[in-house]
């Protein structure tokens, strides 16, 4: 029974990230037609992204007090059926509205889902949360592999309406394959620890970065002398790698606990530097390794400081302050990417990665204080 839940758990978020990764591939497309800029590009991101941040914490109390499973459930329904919606938007508005309609119910799918995670593979969190966190790169490298031909095939909208059947089936399965709540805490209450604010602040920094290269990725390297086919094989290529990279990330937190911040954070800030300055393919391979890590090894240490009273909100806090990030991030690269160009823009992505770093630690020694003073 574990096994199933973990898989059909995992390919919900698969498919959460699917349709909204789908986005980035298609953007040449998308401006071409509709004659917006890349800031106003960027936007499409922000505008699912943001209210996914303001639902987090809602979802991980309703979670633990109605039950996770039935949530997940509604989450995926929910999403698959807002993002078909995008046939119908013929406006640049209204593809903003559609996209907030899709983060809403997206945005019900995180907490609930890794504090089951947490809650049922107690002793080995860290790697089922691996296994969870590949849903991020599978979603992002198959989201250009079914967007992009039916894009140019059909029309760039039927991707979502493609996409969108294929997760209800997910949903479907995930309602009627798993019985029951499977695991439910015993007493719930909303409480935030002080100790995850500053963990929940380097998350906003790692996010705004993650997303703002995931966002202008196809275009960096179109911008760069790459054809566009090349370039959306290679985002495919960062998330398929990225697979490796979660499952690693999982494993290593098992190994060496919250050491593995300062392994992970420190190999993307080296990484997306070299990116930046020579736009180099062969980039791409070492950082799908370390860009997806990051994923699982921040999961696991923020259940870490939740107990089974107040995890699913404490995971839906901290991703929810994240998700502000990620909500800037495609903005902020945007606008970098009108004033100063694509490679300068991307410089802000490593330093973003070693501020993160410098705030987990910040927060390591401050924890340390605090135990050594009782």
């Amino acid at each position: 029974m574990r096994k199933k839940l973990l898989a059909l758990v995992s390919l919900g978020w698969v498919f959460n990230y699917a349709h909204r990764m789908a986005i980035p591939p298609l953007i040449p497309m998308i401006r071409a037609e509709l004659g917006i800029s890349n800031a106003e590009a960027g936007l499409l991101m922000t505008a699912l992204l943001l209210p996914y941040a303001l639902i987090q914490v809602p979802a991980g109390y309703i979670g633990d007090r109605f039950g996770r499973k039935r949530l997940l459930v509604l989450s995926i329904i929910g999403y698959s059926l807002s993002s078909a919606l995008i046939i119908f938007a013929r406006h640049y508005r209204e593809l903003l509205a559609v996209r907030a309609l899709y983060g809403i119910f997206s945005g019900l799918y995180y907490a609930p889902a890794t504090a089951l995670i947490s809650d049922v593979y107690r002793e080995r969190k860290g790697s089922a949360l691996g296994v969870f966190m590949v849903g991020p790169p599978v979603g992002s490298g198959l989201a250009p592999l079914i967007a992009v031909p039916v894009a140019m095939n059909l029309e760039w909208r039927y991707a979502f309406l493609v996409l969108s059947a294929m997760s209800l089936v997910i949903g479907v399965a995930l309602a009627f394959a798993v019985r029951g709540e499977v695991s439910r805490p015993s007493g719930v209450r909303f409480s935030i620890p002080k100790n995850v604010f500053l963990l929940s602040a380097a998350n906003f920094i790692v996010l705004a970065a993650f997303f703002g290269l995931l966002t202008f990725l196809v275009s960096f390297l179109v911008s760069s002398g790459v054809s566009f086919e090349t370039a959306s094989l290679l985002f495919s290529l960062l998330s398929v790698i990225g697979i490796a990279g979660s499952l690693f990330g999982g494993r290593l937190y098992d190994r060496i606990g919250r050491e593995s911040i300062a392994v992970v954070f420190g190999l993307n800030a080296l990484l997306t530097l070299l990116l930046a300055l020579t736009a180099s393919p062969w980039v791409i391979i070492p950082l799908g390794l370390t860009f997806y890590s990051v994923g699982a090894v921040v999961t696991a240490y923020t259940s870490e400081k939740a107990t089974g009273e107040n995890l699913g909100s404490v995971m839906g806090f901290v991703n929810m302050v994240g998700f502000f990030g990620a909500t800037v991030g495609p903005y902020l690269t945007g606008l970098l990417i009108d004033g100063f160009g694509y490679a300068r823009a991307f410089l802000s992505i490593p330093v973003m990665y070693l501020l993160a770093w410098g705030i987990i630690r910040v927060e390591e020694k401050l924890e340390r204080k605090e135990i050594s003073r009782t």
